[in-house]
């Protein structure tokens, strides 16, 4: 089957309004050539490159699904390391931090708390995130982790080394870490931090599914084995053992009876590629001049009827902006900038 070229390059918004760096966009998306959405699932998976994933006979699934929906071709994360992609990923600037210390690390800390070694910002921030706005527009939010460690019965902690539940640095074990709170993001915002509730094992999602209880907004994290980062005990094959759960989530999520009501996408992308290409030129796009790397960007629709390729420069802020747009919320920090782009095509197939 011939794929379907979009290449958008000028066509992108010249009229939408550059706005503060770390503010919200003040105009309504009421207008937007992005339709209205009602479920949108984001499975963020970890430091692989986009050559690394397109092509290789490791990745099936993900190859097929490539083939079949959307794939961004020229798409980049926004820094290095995890954590502040993360939180680009879901409010639009990643705050200052470059690094993956634990969430509660402030500058005074990093003298004293092994965890927060070089800390030179506040690892927790006051500014909102996608889904404080849809909190305040009457919509759900939801954070699937997979291996998410359990509150013990002694209760929940929520700061220091003794942090619990979501607040774990790393879990099981520093050398085995399928859970890490680097690659959660709603413990580093004010609005979500003590949102424990909405911050869930991946086994939820089942349930979720079979009750229609899917949040408008899903960020599906698979543990270090399955997101083809690694930790101790992994499989070494990294990238096979990725596309085997992306294959099954999305096919969960497909079979369920919301995945078939009203308008829903599925965003397959990574944080940030392998280094390979890190301080090199063209490492960023759409006005980040720090740069994660290439990596691959699937978005499948229940309204794509044929296969896309969208070669525009696009980042985690033009993910989110389009995401913002899909729900009708106002553009928040870097996802306003006139660089960043909304990927039309791909959601508006």
């Amino acid at each position: 089957m011939k794929l379907k070229r979009i290449l958008l390059g000028a066509l992108a918004l010249a009229a939408i309004t550059s706005v503060s760096a770390v503010g919200v966009g003040s105009a309504s998306n009421s207008n937007s050539a992005i339709p209205h959405y009602q479920h949108i699932v984001e499975i963020m998976m970890e430091n692989t490159s986009y050559g690394t994933i397109i092509g290789n006979p490791s990745a099936p699934h993900l190859n097929g699904l490539a083939n079949k929906y959307g794939l961004a071709t020229n798409y980049f994360g926004v820094t290095h390391p995890s954590e502040p992609n993360y939180m680009a990923a879901i409010a639009g600037d990643y705050f200052g931090v470059q690094d993956d210390n634990q969430f509660y690390c402030t500058p005074s800390l990093a003298a004293t708390d092994s965890f927060c070694t070089g800390t030179t910002v506040n690892h927790t921030v006051g500014a909102q995130s996608i889904a404080d706005q849809l909190t305040a527009a009457g919509m759900t939010w939801k954070g699937y982790f997979q291996s998410l460690p359990p509150v013990p019965a002694t209760g929940l902690i929520s700061s220091g080394h003794d942090a619990n539940g979501p607040y774990t640095f790393k879990w099981p074990s520093s050398s085995n870490a399928l859970y890490a709170s680097k690659h959660n993001p709603f413990v580093n915002f004010t609005g979500t931090q003590s949102a424990v509730g909405k911050m869930v094992d991946d086994s939820q999602l089942a349930t979720d599914l079979a009750n229609n209880a899917l949040p408008n907004y899903s960020l599906i994290v698979p543990d270090q084995c399955n997101d083809m980062h690694g930790t101790g005990g992994c499989s070494p094959n990294l990238v096979a053992a990725g596309d085997s759960y992306v294959d099954k989530t999305v096919s969960e999520i497909m079979a369920s009876n919301q995945w078939h009501e009203g308008r829903n996408a599925i965003v397959i992308t990574w944080d940030e590629d392998d280094f390979s290409d890190s301080g090199q030129p063209g490492t960023g796009c759409c006005g980040s001049t720090v740069g994660g790397g290439h990596v691959a960007t699937i978005v499948i629709t229940n309204k794509t009827t044929s296969p896309i390729i969208d070669a525009t420069p696009y980042n985690h802020y033009s993910l989110l902006r389009s995401m913002e747009e899909a729900f009708g919320l106002p553009c928040l920090a870097h996802a306003c900038d006139s660089a960043v782009t909304p990927m039309t095509p791909l959601f508006h197939p």
